[in-house]
């Protein structure tokens, strides 16, 4: 008698998307997010931050007794192209990076001295005003120096 032997090699794995406690309220979904003070939690991502997705719900502050909403967290780097929410105006095309608040916005041109930001990803459509929603093409977080001019 052959014995049948079943694992559960997944558990622990996630395809493109985790759920977190949202740390603060998320006044609107595609924002940018970093992970928590707990790791258990997803806060609003800030320009020097290290993001980790996309956050697609809205969620309020916690309650006085702790009570935090839950979210769905789109990862960075996953082959699905994800939504943001622009910062200032976003040409399709241009590199993203963080813009605080949990918010995107191209890499800015250089400066007199290097900088390093963290690219998000490649803007597929282009946004006018800051709130407009756009479409990106992500890709794992990585640091990016731009050389002073």
């Amino acid at each position: 008698m052959t014995q049948l032997i079943l694992s559960n090699s997944a558990i622990g794995t996630h395809a493109c998307n985790i759920t977190k406690q949202a740390e603060g309220a998320i006044p609107t979904k595609y924002l940018l997010g970093k992970f928590g003070t707990q790791k258990t939690d997803v806060a609003l991502c800030g320009l020097s931050d290290l993001p980790i997705g996309i956050i697609t719900d809205e969620a309020a502050a916690p309650t006085p007794e702790g009570s935090k909403e839950i979210v769905n967290v789109a990862l960075l780097g996953s082959p699905n192209t994800l939504q943001a929410i622009a910062s200032t105006a976003v040409t399709a095309g241009s590199i993203l990076i963080p813009a605080g608040n949990g918010k995107v916005k191209s890499l800015p041109a250089p400066t007199a001295n290097d900088q390093t930001y963290t690219m998000i990803g490649i803007a597929l459509t282009s946004a006018t005003v800051d709130g407009q929603v756009i479409e990106f093409m992500s890709c794992v977080p990585q640091q990016h120096v731009v050389k002073g001019s």
